[in-house]
């Protein structure tokens, strides 16, 4: 009798286990709504906090990283367009939002955030649309975890929080942290006065088809994304005339077409390739 019930023991874990397993993935949704737009609400319990996101539409997975102080209600006026091709994917990065928070706050750990979350979600492979902050979490996605990715548009990010990369103004601005009452906020803008921290190099190892877009006005200088450019190997640039750092908010309708376009084959053309091959037609050599 004891050989028969030490024999079942393992099997009642394993039972405890999965059905264990399907009452956390199967944590109820609840029904969201973007006007007439219908979607769903849920979290996931990963890394010690809970993580909060929303989906919406059928298609392609999107995932949509917000900015500082953002959320996924800063994404809503252009979910309806997107979730005509995309299924859309909002998450609310850690510390912002609906998500949980935690002591110390970097944006290496917003990016295991996001990437349990693609994990946990279970496509084949993700579009990833990044602003601000959740442009630099996208960079960090790309040279950590290529393989969950298909491409990214990648808006507004930098890779060091300084003068070298900032404008001076900005710097100055996010360094007055400390004089914030609400703790939440306080953490955040903090955040921007001492992270990223990224190398150039890291960069080089973003294996996929990246389109970088900033305004022309934006206080992220212009040589630092150039800088970006130059060092991702798979990468387009779009600049926007007469735009600042909130594109979302400005040029909605630039980010649409240029998710959209990254639906079609990624191509770099050069024109030093085309000039050879004119120099070839005009001088046979």
């Amino acid at each position: 009798m004891k050989t028969s019930k030490m024999k079942l023991l393992p099997a009642l874990a394993v039972v405890f286990f999965l059905t264990g397993f399907v009452s956390i993935a199967q944590n109820a949704s609840n029904e969201v709504s973007i006007g007439d737009l219908k979607g769903v609400s849920n979290t996931l319990e990963a890394n010690g906090i809970k993580i909060y996101y929303e989906i919406y539409g059928e298609g392609t997975p999107l995932l949509i990283l917000h900015g500082n102080s953002g959320s996924v209600k800063g994404r809503y006026h252009m979910v309806p367009e997107l979730a005509r091709d995309y299924k859309v994917i909002l998450m609310d990065s850690r510390c912002h939002g609906q998500s949980g928070c935690s002591e110390e706050l970097n944006y290496q750990m917003m990016a295991e955030d996001a990437n349990s979350l693609m994990a946990h979600l279970n496509e084949e492979a993700y579009t990833i649309w990044g602003h601000s902050d959740g442009g630099i979490i996208g960079l960090i996605l790309g040279y950590k975890y290529s393989e969950r990715i298909s491409s990214m548009l990648i808006s507004g990010a930098n890779l060091r929080p300084d003068s070298t990369a900032l404008e001076n103004k900005l710097v100055e601005f996010v360094q007055r942290y400390d004089e914030l009452e609400d703790g939440r906020l306080r953490k955040q803008i903090k955040l921007m006065a001492h992270h990223p921290n990224i190398k150039l190099e890291k960069l080089k190892e973003v294996d996929v088809p990246v389109m970088l877009m900033v305004g022309d006005r934006d206080a992220i200088k212009m040589e630092h994304t150039l800088e970006i450019f130059n060092a991702l190997p798979k990468s387009n640039l779009c600049v926007l005339p007469g735009t600042t750092h909130f594109i979302s908010n400005e040029k909605p309708e630039q980010i649409i077409y240029w998710l959209n376009k990254l639906n079609e084959s990624f191509s770099m053309p050069s024109t030093i390739d085309i000039a050879e091959q004119m120099a070839k037609s005009l001088f046979g050599k």
